[in-house]
Parts: structure tokens; C-alpha cells; sequence
């Protein structure tokens, strides 16, 4: 019997190949994450944007229906009251009636206010709208016992603040900070009757028709960051929680992220009460700003300083240049 034998080809990966075929992928992967991460950051942008629109709808019903707009905040009013922020007192406006039911107005402080026959406090309640994707903070958090705040509570953050425009800011002695941004600033740091945007948290509403440089060249609300804001981080439904203080003066995206002391600067960190009360967002470059006429507009953080100003004032009377 005859053994035959027989010719069989073995198919298969060389080493060499392999490395090849490992590294083409890598290279494929690396290509293409940029590309996945700029369209997520594209939607999350747009959700932003959305947000901040539905918000200046909100200003829109609200003005239709007081014939006045909402102030930034009724905090440290003549009468000693606190009512909550101007993100309170829209909330019908952004169907959410039934958050704003629960609030007892008839109280002198309505800050930290719970649930009826519960021990949870409304304002833990997380606004979707009130809260930019982008942006990875905790939607909830207990806020730290601040000197001369409230104490320690449980509060849903937010990342949208009503603009003061270019008013001075304050300096917090526990956390003093330095800054030359003050000298942008035409308006007196806090009065019930001077300020230069349209919004502060003294408890003064304005109209329309005081706002004389145009709606379409008026900031009425912009982005911030909560964890880098010792105001903003108070919640949404905190009085003193940044609305109707935060101040163009501050360049965008003035970094005051730091919460610890490891840097000597305390510009850079969130704990003081200037740098910190500025706009800032998470995406890169700049931030979404809501303007008088209802329009978003992304406004580059390389923005000419004193343009900014003129955007956040509502009745300086000097033209402005949108080519941005």
C-alpha cells in the first residue's frame, strides 16, 4: 500500500502581521474617539443652548404676565425677607408648577424650605433644564456651612445665573483675592437702585423699556460652574445663590475651580466673592450667553474686555460690534 502524503497549507497570522493588524486599529481608534467626543460635546452644547432658551421663554411669560421682570434674586430685601432666586419664580414658566406649589411665600425665608410633612427640601428637586450636560458636576450635593449663609443643607445644583452686568464685586476677607477686574466696572458693588445689567439680587425688578441699549445687545443670563462658585453652589433655589450677582467684570471662564488651599492665589479659588461670581462653562472656548431678544449666542472667551462690558450693561448707550 502505498503511504501518500500530503500537502497541506497552514494559513494563519504571522507575528509580524499581527502587530500590524493591532497597530492599524490603534491607529483607527485614535482617529476616531476626537471625532466621537466632538459630536457628544456638540449635542450635549446644544442641549445647553436649549436650556438657556427655554429659560429666556420662561422671562418672556413671566414679563407677559407681571408686566415686569422677575429681580436676579429676593435676597436681603429693605424688608429682611428671602422669596428665593429668579430660577424659583420662573418655574411655572418651564412646566413646573408643581415644584413651585410647594413653596410657602407667605414665610419671611422660604431658603431650605422641605416637602410638606417631609424632611426633604425642595430645592434637592434636580431641574433638568437648569442644568448643563457639559458640565460633570454632582446634581446634588449638601452645601458646606458657609460663614454668614445658611446652614449645612441638601441642595440641586444649577448652571445658569441671571446677569448684574458690569457692576464691582466684593472681597471676601476669609479668602481675599486681588484682582484689577474691578476697574471694568461702572457700576456700584451692591445698591438696591444701581446696577448696570438688567438683573440683581436686591430685590428690584426692572422693564423693558429700561433697557435701552436693545434687548438683542443685552446679556440676560449666562453659563457658571457651581463647583467653582461659592455662590452658585448654594443651589437653584438658594436666594444668595449667584443670580443677579454674577458680573461680566470677570473675564469667561476665569478659572476658580481650586476648593482647597493647595494654591496661594485665592483668585483661582472658588471661595472668594469676585473672581468666582464671573461666567464660565465647560466647553471649550467660551460660553453660551441668553440675551435680551431671546437669542443664545456662544461668546469666545478671547472676547474684547470692554465689548463684554458694553454686552452686559443695559443702558450705557455705547454701540457694540457682534462679530463674533
Amino acid at each position: 500500500m502505498t503511504n501518500v502524503k500530503m500537502n497541506r497549507k497552514k494559513f494563519g497570522f504571522t507575528l509580524v502581521e499581527l502587530l500590524v493588524v493591532i497597530a492599524i486599529i490603534g491607529i483607527l481608534i485614535a482617529l476616531l474617539l476626537p471625532a466621537v467626543q466632538a459630536a457628544r460635546e456638540a449635542a450635549r452644547r446644544a442641549q445647553c443652548s436649549n436650556n438657556l432658551k427655554q429659560i429666556g421663554l420662561a422671562l418672556y411669560n413671566y414679563e407677559n404676565a407681571a408686566k415686569i421682570l422677575p429681580p436676579g434674586a429676593f435676597w436681603s430685601c429693605p424688608d429682611g425677607t428671602r422669596k428665593g432666586s429668579i430660577l424659583v419664580h420662573i418655574l411655572p414658566y418651564i412646566e413646573q408648577q408643581t415644584i413651585y406649589d410647594k413653596f410657602d411665600f407667605k414665610a419671611a425665608n422660604i431658603d431650605g424650605q422641605k416637602f410638606p410633612g417631609t424632611d426633604t427640601e425642595i430645592g434637592s428637586t434636580i431641574i433638568p433644564t437648569y442644568i448643563c450636560p457639559s458640565d460633570n458636576h454632582p446634581q446634588v450635593i449638601d452645601t458646606e456651612s458657609h460663614p454668614s449663609h445658611d446652614p449645612v443643607k441638601r441642595v440641586a445644583l444649577h448652571n445658569y445665573a441671571a446677569s448684574r452686568g458690569p457692576n464691582q464685586l466684593a472681597n471676601n476677607p476669609a479668602c481675599p483675592c486681588t484682582h484689577p477686574f474691578n476697574s471694568y466696572g461702572w457700576g456700584p458693588y451692591e445698591t438696591f437702585d444701581q446696577f448696570a445689567g438688567p438683573f440683581t439680587r436686591r430685590c428690584t425688578c426692572v422693564r423693558f423699556s429700561a433697557i435701552t441699549d436693545g434687548l438683542s445687545n443685552t446679556i440676560f443670563f449666562g453659563e457658571v460652574r457651581p463647583m467653582c462658585s461659592w455662590h452658585n453652589d448654594n443651589g437653584w433655589a438658594t436666594s444668595n445663590n449667584g443670580n443677579g450677582y454674577t458680573s461680566t467684570v470677570i473675564p469667561i471662564n476665569y478659572n476658580t475651580c481650586k476648593r482647597d488651599a493647595s494654591t496661594s492665589d485665592n483668585c483661582q479659588r472658588y471661595c472668594n466673592w469676585n473672581t468666582e461670581a464671573g461666567f464660565r462653562s465647560a466647553h471649550p472656548g467660551g460660553a453660551q450667553f441668553l440675551f435680551g431678544d431671546g437669542a443664545v449666542r456662544f461668546l469666545p472667551e478671547t472676547i474684547d474686555h470692554q465689548m463684554y462690558q458694553y454686552l452686559g450693561g443695559k443702558d450705557e448707550g455705547q454701540p457694540v460690534k457682534m462679530d463674533f
